[in-house]
């Protein structure tokens, strides 16, 4: 940004003018969406953003069409209370506020501070216009602890670039303004223009990393050595710069290890582990996954060496990855599911039935199916392995588990597998059909069958 001189940390309507210059066409009319969240920072910014939208419509410049997203993640119980501020200041500044009640999904691995980040920029890219701007009021201060913390948990270069001033989410752009401001001048704002605001109770908390670095660490550091926001921008910058060109190495190295979504380990092992780990990232970033922290990362590596029939899984968040075939294979995590009961299946009136997680069972009319629906009983069920469960396939009592690991389903999908089983009451249960694996010699179709079907299973 070029010098303003003693301007170049006051915080106000030309300043931001100023920003909005360098980044789009004075001529041109922009939209943004301002992250409300009614504390002082995001309130500064939007406060000078609609200050600045009345001067330009007053001059005659392009239209700045300011609207505004309130994020309630419903963890405390102050929570109402932030939303109720947000709506009677934006009825005051007839302001376009909506409000999103977001779900914060905690799992391993993973804090309370990181779900609810991961939740409110799921729904920030949700609600977005294409080619809008989401503009976030994170500042020189908040670069400065993210860094530290980077540091702390032992990040890599992507980590200690902090974050990124211009970033594509979902349909428009996030953009952070302020990273080169202290929060000093948002605060002096504030006050000039007598514009309250709403504290966050949280932020007293030092059981969260954050807040504690914020109270109890950096005043004395800053203290020690006040330009400690500025020379760790720069050190952010060139490890920004670095890890830009690891990452485009690692994308090259993704585009030769595909297959499919998922990772060719023979075309990965061919490479040393920072490369390794570049293309990992690569990969988990084409998948649109949250890229794990270095000790995970480090997991996936020896995910990879391990001997061929192993089937372990590492799990971050939402998103697990296994082995399976010589390749890495991402996943979300499956939700817990209750014991599974038997399904009655009356597959004349309902030829799909949906199964425990997701899946769907479907018997498809096919004239060249090989089920003769003939064969079939009136009534069936749908159960899970137990253990012992046999097929009469080719004029053999097969072990379904046999039948499973033949079939080169992976480990976790097998205990999936429904097996189809007779349930007329004049008749001992059999079992008819794996999933659309396998199918019992009783009900396979024949050049003399008339009517005929397939089973199709499809997973979640």
């Amino acid at each position: 940004m070029p010098a303003r001189g003693d301007r170049v940390s006051q915080f106000d309507a030309d300043w931001l003018a100023h920003w909005l210059a360098t980044q789009a066409k004075s001529s041109a009319a922009v939209s943004v969406c301002v992250a409300w969240s009614g504390g002082a920072d995001s309130t500064a910014l939007l406060h000078a953003l609609l200050q600045l939208r009345q001067s330009r419509a007053a001059a005659g410049l392009a239209a700045l069409t300011v609207r505004a997203v309130h994020i309630d993640h419903g963890l405390q119980q102050a929570a109402r209370l932030f939303s109720a501020h947000c709506r009677r200041w934006a009825r005051r500044w007839r302001l376009p506020l909506r409000v999103l009640p977001v779900q914060v999904a905690l799992g391993p691995g993973i804090s309370v501070e990181q779900a609810a980040r991961q939740a409110r920029y799921g729904a920030l890219a949700q609600v977005l216009r294409p080619g809008e701007w989401l503009l976030t009021a994170q500042h020189a201060d908040d670069q400065l602890e993210t860094v530290l913390l980077q540091t702390l948990r032992g990040a890599g270069a992507a980590g200690l670039a902090g974050m990124a001033a211009r970033a594509q989410l979902g349909k428009g752009w996030l953009l952070r303004p302020l990273l080169t401001l202290p929060r000093q001048s948002l605060l002096d704002y504030l006050q000039q223009q007598a514009v309250d605001w709403i504290d966050d109770p949280s932020n007293a908390d030092l059981r969260f990393d954050r807040n504690y670095l914020r109270q109890s660490v950096l005043p004395p550091l800053l203290a020690r050595w006040p330009a400690a926001a500025r020379t760790v921008a720069r050190a952010a910058k060139l490890a920004a710069e670095a890890d830009a060109t690891a990452a485009a190495q690692g994308h090259r190295d993704w585009l030769t290890a595909a297959d499919g979504n998922d990772v060719d380990l023979q075309v990965l092992r061919r490479y040393g582990p920072v490369r390794q780990r570049a293309l990992l990232r690569a990969w988990l970033l084409a998948q649109d996954c949250p890229v794990p922290d270095e000790q995970r990362l480090h997991a996936l590596l020896e995910l990879a060496q391990l001997r061929q029939d192993a089937t372990p899984v590492v799990r971050w968040g939402s998103v697990q990855v296994r082995r399976h075939a010589g390749r890495l294979v991402w996943m979300a995590v499956p939700a817990e599911l209750p014991p599974r009961q038997p399904l009655h299946w009356h597959w004349q009136r309902q030829p799909q039935l949906a199964l425990p997680g997701g899946a769907v069972l479907q018997l498809q009319r096919d004239p060249w199916g090989d089920v003769d629906l003939s064969c079939l009983p009136q009534r069936m069920q749908l159960q899970w392995r137990t253990g012992g469960e046999q097929l009469l396939v080719g004029g053999l009592h097969r072990d379904v588990k046999s039948l499973l690991r033949e079939s080169q389903l992976p480990a976790w999908r097998r205990e999936q597998a429904p097996l189809v089983v007779s349930a007329d009451a004049d008749a001992p249960a059999r079992v008819l059909a794996l999933a659309d694996i396998a199918i019992a010699d009783t009900i396979r179709a024949s050049n003399a069958s008339v009517q005929r079907g397939r089973f199709i299973w499809q997973q979640d």
